[in-house]
């Protein structure tokens, strides 16, 4: 039995290495950038969320450098874009969340560079924005995220960058303080896998930051990570496929190109960069792919309508060639341990 032992071994380790160089097969290629429709005004600093197939695209600076109440909806599925029921305050630079088809849209300015407090709080079905209860540290620049059925409001700019960890709770329409973040600062992003909520980069001043720390609120602490490879503020990020990729940016000299993307347990890794860099944008993953939109080409008071999508299936599935060899194995196990059977029986 030993030979067959062998065989099978050697199968299956065969298997195993098509798992890990032949991704599942598919009709678009494993990465790259495809530019869609321009959404219907330019936009820099506004926020964006994705409920099933459409993303809605809320607030922002207009070319103008006004705040703006619009709602853009991009429709995924035929890369479309229609007007949606305005915001009742015009903000910029605000912090955006989806929770159980609402949406809630905390902090940011007013026309006039002014922080708010406020949380706005839309809801699907009845197509109407509604007040939650204030925040209880105004600010801009921001970043938010729902963890466990709870809002985070996290970092910012008051006056100074800001460790601010404020987390609402819908169902009793209230605010509690929490751990602050390590690293005070604006103009960051952030993401959330398996229920961590992660920080990535923004600024203090003019200082870019690699800053990328990881928030449990289990235990209300956060942990310092590998640092973001390229230090910039300004930018977004959006989960792919257990990723999280990190887009855009600006800097004194520029705006950033850069798409990194940062695997849990494993580190930051190199991705094609933008076709179009730029800063201020806004990102959304529906289904396999993020949806990039707006933001600004130069540093400063800059702004665009260009919305584009970044498809990435480079990290491999259980193919079908694996599967295919798996099957070969079995079968060729079976065969050679009934053919050793009957050599022994005769």
């Amino acid at each position: 039995m030993t030979q067959i032992r062998m065989i099978a071994i050697f199968m299956i380790m065969l298997s195993f290495s098509l798992y890990s160089v032949i991704p599942a097969f598919a009709e678009e290629p494993a990465e790259g950038w495809e530019r869609l429709s321009d959404m219907p005004e330019v936009r820099s600093e506004m926020k964006s969320v994705a409920i099933e197939e459409k993303i809605y695209a809320m607030g922002g600076l207009n070319n103008r450098e006004q705040a703006t109440n619009t709602v853009f909806i991009l429709d995924t599925k035929d890369d479309s874009w229609h007007t949606g029921t305005p915001m009742p305050v015009s903000l910029h630079h605000a912090g955006a969340a989806t929770y159980e088809n609402k949406i809630y849209v905390v902090g940011g300015y007013l026309d006039g560079w002014i922080p708010t407090d406020s949380l706005l709080i839309y809801d699907l079905e009845t197509d109407a924005w509604s007040k939650g209860q204030d925040m209880p540290t105004p600010r801009g620049a921001l970043t938010a995220q729902f963890v466990d059925g709870k809002l985070y409001a996290i970092g910012g700019y008051n006056k100074s960058s800001l460790d601010k960890n404020e987390t609402y709770d819908p169902a009793t329409d209230s605010w509690e303080s929490k751990s602050g973040l390590p690293t005070p600062r604006e103009h960051l992003a952030s993401a959330v896998i398996d229920d961590k909520l992660y920080t990535i980069g923004g600024r203090t001043g003019q200082n870019n930051l690699h800053a990328a720390e990881m928030y449990d609120y289990q235990s209300d602490t956060w942990t310092v990570l590998e640092p973001l490879p390229t230090a910039r503020s300004g930018l977004t990020a959006s989960v792919l496929g257990g990723a999280i990729f990190v887009f855009g940016g600006e800097g004194l000299s520029g705006t950033f190109e850069e798409n990194e993307a940062y695997l849990p347990g494993e580190g930051w890794l190199e991705q094609t960069p933008m076709p179009i860099s730029r800063h201020g944008l806004a990102s959304s993953t529906v289904g396999d792919s993020i949806y990039l939109i707006g933001g600004g080409i130069a540093p400063g008071s800059s702004y665009s309508a260009i919305t584009e999508k970044y498809h990435n299936t480079a990290i491999p599935e259980f193919g079908v060639a694996a599967l295919f060899v798996m099957a070969i194995s079995i079968v060729a196990v079976i065969t050679l341990s009934k053919s050793r059977l009957t050599a022994m029986r005769q």
